[in-house]
């Protein structure tokens, strides 16, 4: 007979199991779902070593669909549909900040109530038919879309400050008006921003990747989530305060498994993703090793905790910039080496990330981790040279990405140029040098229609490059 221990905050919950095949837990347990708990085994006083997370989801997921495969691995961060649709693009990834959809009541015109684990939550309608016209538009035109799951004192509208302790990272809040500083980590430090982090999850795995009882997704479909951005830069882009890399991956990677549980819980082929920088050993600033961290250390980090504390299927979101991202002849960086010491992974070494995904610590139940390239562009610099350069550093690029099957697709940034963007010119549409109006596409344009399609003699485009 064996005793299960379940730890959640200051209550354990004593329960006993027969299985044959391991010990077996319950989905709920005292009004709580059992996903989101961590399992202690004991027999006759012995305790095993580490309280673990449920592995297995023996249970009807509400679909049971495959994940869908798409024509090509070209992709973009749409900012014209219906242009995009012209494009041919297949796949596009799509911010969703916490705080944009959850609101408390009051602070609604019209609030949308969704109950989850015991409790209610509010969304805030407006908002969330505002993305389910553009998800739904996406993916009505066969495009994959995949959800950038984000926590932001402010992206498109303000977060409440009265929901600044549940979703909000404690130790962002002091840093959160520091210039540098853009995104929060989630909430892993206490039972009401768990609370409030799953149920979030568990609305959008809801209403976007299970389907109705026709099949239909009525307010658009979603095929993955990427938890948070570029985390191995977390000062930037996931701040949790000052944080060794392993005290930052202990929370993270708890946000990581619980996206993976509660979405599996709508959908059983739901994908989750780490967001990773092209810094590999590197990072953007050494000297402060407690701000950023390299994505390999950071990927080691999440690779261990899975294996101790419950192996889930995790997956990468890489941004492969150039090494300088003002120049895009990436054949040319300096800084990434063919060995697993190199300082970045850019396009010039990506198989240095395919070979540490190789590794037999890094599958999952022997299947190696899918890819996608979520963030990554090239830069132009308003002459006709640097255009026809940055067409060229797409072409070939594309063709790299063709040569690692592990890699679903490649989201190309920018769909236009954006003259905020650091001095940066990344998109597919040159914008006019004195503003933000659009001029006209670049050479990359055609290039990109045209990079999945065949030539007359039969061969792809990319083949070319």
């Amino acid at each position: 007979m064996n005793i299960l221990n379940i730890t959640c905050g200051e209550n354990v919950v004593i329960l006993r199991t027969d299985a044959k095949d391991g010990p077996a837990v319950p989905r709920f347990v005292n009004g709580r779902d059992g996903l989101r708990l961590r399992w202690e085994l004991s027999r006759e006083g012995d305790t095993a070593a580490g309280k673990k997370y449920a592995e297995d989801l023996d249970f009807p997921p509400a679909c049971a669909d495959p994940y869908p495969k798409a024509d090509s691995k070209k992709g973009l961060q749409v900012a014209m549909i219906e242009d995009a649709v012209k494009l041919g693009v297949k796949h596009a990834a799509q911010n969703v900040c916490i705080g944009d959809f959850m609101r408390p009541a009051d602070e609604c015109a019209d609030p949308v109530r969704f109950t989850h684990d015991g409790r209610e939550y509010v969304f805030d309608g407006d908002h969330v038919r505002s993305f389910d016209e553009r998800l739904k538009t996406l993916s009505d035109h066969g495009i994959l879309v995949t959800l950038i799951l984000l926590n932001s004192k402010r992206w498109q509208k303000d977060t409440s400050k009265a929901l600044y302790g549940a979703l909000l990272h404690p130790d962002f809040l002091p840093f959160m008006n520091e210039p540098d500083v853009h995104l929060s980590a989630f909430n892993m430090t206490t039972d009401e921003g768990i609370r409030y982090y799953c149920a979030f999850i568990a609305f959008l795995a809801g209403r976007y990747m299970k389907p109705d009882a026709d099949g239909t997704y009525p307010h658009g479909r979603a095929v993955g989530m990427i938890v948070s951005n570029e985390v191995n830069s977390q000062w930037i882009w996931g701040n949790a305060g000052h944080k060794t890399v392993g005290e930052y991956m202990a929370e993270y990677t708890l946000a990581m498994r619980l996206a993976w549980q509660t979405a599996a819980s709508a959908w059983r082929d739901a994908r989750v993703y780490i967001s990773l920088d092209h810094f590999w050993t590197g990072s953007q600033k050494p000297a402060e090793d407690t701000k950023y961290y390299g994505s390999r250390p950071v990927l080691e980090e999440l690779s261990r905790r899975a294996r101790e504390e419950g192996e889930f299927p995790w997956n990468v979101a890489a941004h492969p910039y150039p090494e300088d991202l003002r120049f895009p002849d990436f054949w040319n960086d300096r800084s990434a080496t063919d060995d697993n010491d190199t300082y970045r992974v850019t396009f010039k070494n990506l198989t240095v990330l395919r070979d540490f995904l190789y590794r037999e610590e890094n599958l999952y139940r022997g299947e190696r981790r899918r890819i996608i390239l979520s963030e990554q562009g090239f830069n132009s610099h308003f002459t006709p040279e640097s255009e026809i350069l940055q067409a060229c550093a797409y072409g070939r690029a594309y063709r790299i990405c063709m040569e690692i099957p592990e890699i679903d697709s490649f989201i190309l940034h920018a769909h236009t140029d954006n003259w905020q963007e650091f001095g940066l010119n990344l998109g597919l549409w040159r914008r006019k040098k004195d503003g933000p109006e659009l001029d006209a596409p670049k050479p990359i344009y055609d290039v990109f229609r045209m990079i999945d399609q065949k030539d007359e003699s039969g061969k792809y485009h990319w083949e070319r490059y």
